[in-house]
């Protein structure tokens, strides 16, 4: 086999094994810059471009590869006697393969925000590189485009199977290069729109810019929508598809919904699991609102005291539990119904008991990679009659430390503590919001009401009716108190202490009923609306 093929590339993973591999099948290799110098280490005969197209480098390296003899031979339609013509007329040899990766712009960006430097990365923006991967993928019917060293066992094997790579893994090739491309650009897009500045006056990297992009990829198709009638699939972005971090390893399909509570069930669970080493967590997510959250000895016992916040409720939904699931756990998770179980480990015991239930969704998660997707998330988008809401996430953990204990003394440790993981709760409940924890168990969520009052009644109700005692709990509510009756339903029903944001123009009046009733209340300054 003859050809003739471009290499120029930043990543030099693997090139020692397929460029010597197409030199054994006949290809002439024409390369430049640092990847020439690697071929020349490396004992890989090639041709420089300059040698070829008759043209030397200029302006510090940034005109190379830009050449009709380079740009022809790639972009020529070899079905066309006009155009193998003009190549012959021109003296241009047809170009069969462009391997070339880019450049890391982003990479750059990266590396800027961790050292803080505002220097310009102009000079970073790949020109040469982009032009002859695009061409080669524009014309991917007559030439092999490559980006990804992944690629290369199987382009080679082709090669040397039959000497050709079919029609539809070179479109599959074209594919990959383009959304290399769209990604490269919308980083580049990004960074202009920023007027270069990388960093905000304190130091901290710009969110937000005037310009966002994402290219997402297709991980699967699902199930369904939120309904039957409409279609879903799962999709990744270049950041999250390097942190795959669960496998399901039974059950049916995941559908919509699914994710979607699954999501819920670990933006919780990560939070609980992340902030106390000491204890298990275990979450009940239904219709993505919390319905069971509890800190035990044991994951048996997390599990347990967090299903029995609300049983009903907890029929269908989605369970994350941390640590190994063994034997008696399962046999416990399989008393009831799960939609998705979310765990780390699962003992051969514990798996072939799970079995049981073939219809129970079973994800194996790193939950460490998991975490570190959670808290790299820049921006939470939501779509809709041709418009784009963006927002930074809400990190935010604790109960801030620029609270303010308006009522009360300083919190016994225990109370604090139950404070803290209502405050937590709170923040992935739906608004209007008001959770109730007693002992680091969630006995009562109020989620999702017009009416802050009515989201306390709720909570107090579920509570009650599943046999917790209110008396001695604590509360916290997402957003703050427009007047004292949420306060005084809650206290009425035995809850003792309330976190709550503050900021009404009746924070007087709320503050003054907490005084009366002996009632201590913080407030956290910062909400925590989920609509």
């Amino acid at each position: 086999m003859a050809g003739v093929a471009v290499v120029s590339v930043f990543d030099k993973e693997g090139l020692d094994t397929f460029v010597p591999g197409l030199i054994e099948l006949g290809y002439t290799i024409l390369s430049t810059g640092g990847t020439a110098r690697y071929l020349a280490e490396k004992g890989c005969a090639y041709t420089s471009v300059s040698d070829y197209t008759g043209h030397p480098e200029i302006l510090d390296g940034r005109v190379k590869s830009l050449h009709p003899k380079i740009h022809g031979g790639i972009l020529a339609r070899k079905d066309r006697e006009d155009d193998l013509k003009q190549l012959a007329d021109n003296d241009i040899s047809a170009i069969d393969l462009v391997l070339v990766n880019l450049y890391p712009f982003t990479q750059k960006i990266q590396e800027a925000y961790e050292s803080g430097s505002s220097e310009s990365l102009i000079e970073s923006i790949d020109i040469g590189g982009p032009t002859l991967i695009r061409a080669a993928a524009k014309n991917c019917e007559f030439v092999i485009p490559i980006c990804d060293p992944a690629d290369y066992p199987k382009i080679l094997a082709d090669l040397k199977d039959g000497g050709e790579v079919s029609l539809e893994t070179r479109r599959a090739l074209a594919t990959k290069v383009f959304t290399m491309m769209a990604r490269y650009d919308a980083a580049i897009a990004r960074y202009f729109s920023l007027g270069e500045k990388l960093l905000t006056d304190e130091g901290q990297p710009q969110k937000l810019a005037p310009v966002e992009s994402l290219v997402l990829e297709r991980v699967a198709a699902l199930r369904y929508g939120e309904n039957p009638h409409q279609s879903a699939a799962l999709y990744r972005s270049e950041a999250s598809t390097k942190d795959i971090w669960w496998t399901q390893t039974q059950g049916k399909e995941l559908s919509y919904n699914n994710l979607l509570d699954m999501q819920g069930a670990l933006e919780l669970f990560l939070e609980l699991r992340d902030a106390d080493s000491e204890k298990s967590a275990a979450v009940v997510i239904k219709h993505s609102n919390p319905c069971g959250v509890a800190l035990g000895a044991s994951p048996l016992e997390a599990f347990e005291l967090a299903r029995a916040c609300d049983p009903l409720s907890a029929f269908g939904g989605i369970v994350a539990v941390e640590g190994e699931v063994d034997a008696t756990l399962a046999s416990s998770i399989n008393e009831g119904f799960v939609e998705v179980l979310l765990v780390e480990k699962i003992s051969s015991e514990a798996a072939e008991i799970l079995q049981k239930k073939k219809n129970m969704r079973v994800l194996i998660c790193d939950f460490d990679r998991a975490s570190m997707a959670k808290h790299s998330m820049e921006f939470v988008v939501r779509n809709g009659l041709g418009e784009y809401l963006l927002q930074t996430s809400d990190l935010q953990l604790n109960i801030p430390s620029s609270a303010d204990l308006v009522v009360g003394s300083a919190p016994e440790p225990a109370v604090a503590a139950d404070l803290d993981l209502a405050w937590k709760i709170c923040k992935y409940v739906k608004s209007n919001a008001i959770v109730l924890v007693k002992d680091g168990i969630a006995i009562g969520v109020g989620a999702g009401q017009m009416s802050r009052v009515d989201a306390a009644k709720i909570a107090i109700q579920r509570a009650q009716l599943h046999g917790h005692e209110v008396k001695g709990s604590v509360a916290a509510s997402d957003a703050f108190l427009p007047f004292p009756d949420t306060l005084e339903l809650l206290n009425d029903a035995g809850v003792t202490a309330l976190a709550q944001p503050g900021g009404s123009i009746k924070d007087n009046a709320v503050i003054e009923s907490a005084k009366q009733r002996d009632m201590l209340m913080v407030f956290t300054v910062e909400r925590h609306f989920r609509h």
